[in-house]
């Protein structure tokens, strides 16, 4: 994304200067020279445009000033030459690419000034259009105030909300439930598995993402900020205008903490005292949210500049809130909803916030004729110089959490469908019927999160080898639940189910075996991918299922070199003896892992009097079994993957009515890792 910064800057204090045609500002616009500029406005005239933009007067004369001040904004960028020649630079691909406008302003006055409104002016791409709903070149305007520093700011890989209300008596009505809802479905994706019966289960699991405080008082922010280390924080309410001194200033109506009946009106300076708050719980510095979004009215109105303060979200963003969006107008309800709707939805997904920004404006034009929404949005925005970098890191530490939490619903379906884990019988009333569409959802859930994954194959090839790798376990784990539900209708004698689930289940272990292979040409470093390839592909070559699909390495049949089976399970048996002398904890850990699936695998292959003998295979699998729990611990995630991976071996690989015949020597060395290992494991993850 190509980055713009223009700076206004003015001698002086930040506040106490009225707008006027005799101050003149600096403009400095990357390393162009700098220009003088001069606004051509009254204060007094300007603060008469504003109260028609904030619906204050008849709607003949909003309409007027909309058109007028935009007109005039555009006339003020124009005087700026090095904006104009960073616009036309660069050729015609990259104008279809987002532009970030950084505006820099610390002077009160010219906060006043609604630059989201402007026209394109002559010699800028569109000119004549509004300037960020131009498509020639499209524009993203971020405000800034030089004291954020952006550079220091790690953005969430595992973002958790806090959705603050307020509606005291008196100040009207607030679109909490349409808020809430759109917050709930954004956190979907995300949310384990719960029994619907369970609302303590529920509040539990929904707790871990979003953190809902209705009736807020600005002591219950501050104290649910202290206590809570939340990476977002929404924020609805009304703004209200105050008289501070001889001032003017927007203010939050919130709640009374000693009676919520009654309407405390809280300053930007104190909400961002409480967004601040100090960590009571571990002592370590100042809570640090990344984004604060603010619907409610004039939360981005300045007010008076005749003494020291800002606007509600300048002071947020100047505390050191990296991101703060808010509306310098009043907000419809619509205008509100859709915002939330548009931000939170990107954002939890790892998006860059610009192109979110970008196209909630031009949305919010589109949807919404009759406000002027569109431009009423602004967004102080100070991001880190890494920033690209830090987005791809968090868009697949995102895919693959919405991964492990579609895997949590499959993992409650198979255990559902598991004679070990669930002896519930089905004639249970509503049993059957709530058996089908939990599968039903976990299925779902899996191909959502799985389609996410696969399309940051095209945005993230650096990140193939990782990406293939997790959508190889998403594979194979899918079609455990095609498997464990084909079974389920070939006990209720119904034929035309179990073939579909099964032909499923053919083609996603087909699909994992080979992601498992391009994750491992692209990273030959970690063993892992290849021992999965080689579990599955012996596994297949003992089912009569895949013998005519010509992409399996037939046993004793003609193999490509580097595809046989003997020289693969060696190369990872090297490479796992390796690892356990690494000096990285978790290396050494799965590396343990890998072997004790490798000598099990033994006893699934043919026999070769070069190889371990099948005593020799279960001694060492065994012992590699201790050792993996004497390092991670009982309880950890690592001894529960590994006990889950030997349970399929005992359910699916080779069980009663298992898909493949890994043999009777295997599956007895199977259940007997499988008791070693500790069921706490299982009970904890």
């Amino acid at each position: 994304m190509r980055t713009i910064t223009l700076e206004l800057l003015r001698h002086g204090t930040a506040h106490n200067q009225l707008l006027s045609p005799l101050t003149p500002y600096l403009a400095l616009c990357e390393n162009h020279a700098a220009v003088t500029l001069h606004v051509p406005f009254e204060h007094n005239q300007f603060l008469y445009r504003l109260r028609s933009l904030t619906y204050k007067l008849k709607d003949e004369s909003r309409t007027f000033q909309l058109s007028d001040t935009a007109r005039v904004l555009g006339e003020i960028l124009a005087e700026i030459p090095g904006l104009t020649a960073e616009s036309n630079k660069g050729g015609e691909d990259e104008g279809q690419n987002l532009t970030h406008l950084r505006l820099i302003i610390s002077a009160s006055e010219l906060a006043l000034l609604p630059f989201e409104l402007a026209l394109s002016p002559n010699g800028l791409p569109g000119a004549g259009q509004h300037l960020l709903l131009q498509p020639q070149m499209p524009i993203c305007l971020t405000r800034e105030i030089r004291r954020v520093r952006g550079e220091q700011v790690a953005w969430p890989r595992r973002p958790r909300i806090l959705f603050v209300s307020a509606a005291p008596p008196g100040v009207g009505s607030i679109p909490l439930e349409a808020h809430l809802l759109v917050l709930r479905r954004a956190i979907a994706p995300w949310v384990y598995y719960y029994d619907p019966g369970d609302s303590a289960q529920q509040r539990d699991r929904v707790d871990d993402h979003l953190h809902i405080l209705p009736n807020a008082s600005v002591e219950a922010i501050e104290e649910a900020c202290a206590s809570g280390r939340y990476t977002h924080v929404h924020i609805l309410a009304h703004g209200v205008e105050v008289q501070e001194n001889y001032d003017t200033r927007f203010a939050l109506a919130l709640h009374n903490a000693r009676d919520p009946q009654k309407t405390e009106h809280v300053s930007g300076a104190r909400l961002a005292t409480a967004l601040r708050a100090t960590q009571r719980a571990d002592d370590e510095g100042l809570s640090a949210p990344a984004v604060v979004t603010l619907a409610s009215c004039d939360s981005g109105n300045v007010g008076s500049v005749a003494g020291a303060g800002s606007s509600i979200a300048h002071a947020i963003h100047e505390s050191g809130v990296p991101m703060v969006v808010a509306g310098q107008f009043p907000l419809s309800f619509e205008g509100s909803v859709r915002l939330v709707e548009c931000l939170y939805e990107g954002l939890l997904w790892g998006k860059d916030p610009r192109p979110l920004l970008y196209d909630l404006r031009r949305r919010l034009y589109t949807q919404f004729k009759e406000n002027h929404d569109w431009a009423s949005l602004t967004a102080y925005v100070s991001l880190p110089q890494d920033i690209d970098q830090q987005l791809r890191a968090v868009q697949i530490a995102r895919a693959n959490s919405s991964i492990r939490a579609a895997m949590d619903h499959a993992d409650v379906a198979t255990r559902r469908l598991s004679k070990r884990y669930d002896t519930r019988p089905e004639t249970v009333e509503g049993g059957a019927a709530e058996l089908d569409a939990l599968i039903g959802k976990a299925l779902d859930k899996i191909e959502k999160a799985k389609n996410r994954l696969k399309a940051l194959l095209k945005h993230l090839p650096s990140e193939g080898a990782r990406i293939y790798g997790n959508l190889a376990s998403t594979e194979k784990r899918h079609a455990q639940v095609h498997f464990a539900a084909a079974q389920r209708y070939l006990q209720a004698g119904d034929a035309a189910n179990h073939a579909r689930h099964m032909k499923e289940h053919d083609e996603l272990l087909l699909s994992a075996r080979d992601f498992y292979w391009d994750s491992f040409m692209l990273d030959r470093s970690d063993c892992w991918a290849v021992v999965q390839y080689v579990s599955l592909t012996v596994l297949m070559q003992k089912s009569g299922r895949f013998e005519k699909r010509a992409s399996l390495p037939a046993a004793g049949g003609t193999v490509r070199e580097e595809r046989n089976i003997d020289a693969l399970w060696s190369l990872a048996h090297l490479l796992s003896l390796y690892d356990l002398n690494s000096k990285t904890r978790d290396v050494k850990i799965w590396a343990h892992g890998n072997l004790i699936e490798l000598y099990l695998l033994l006893l699934v292959m043919d026999p070769d009097e070069k190889r371990l003998g099948a005593g020799e295979a279960e001694k060492r699998a065994v012992r590699h079994a201790d050792a993996l729990v004497d390092i991670a611990g009982r309880d950890t995630f690592e001894v529960y993957s590994t006990r889950r991976q030997l349970l399929r071996y005992l359910e699916w690989f080779g069980g009663p009515e298992g898909f493949s015949r890994p043999g009777p020597k295997a599956m007895a060395m199977a259940e007997r890792i499988f008791q070693r290992l500790p069921e706490e494991a299982h009970e904890n993850w």
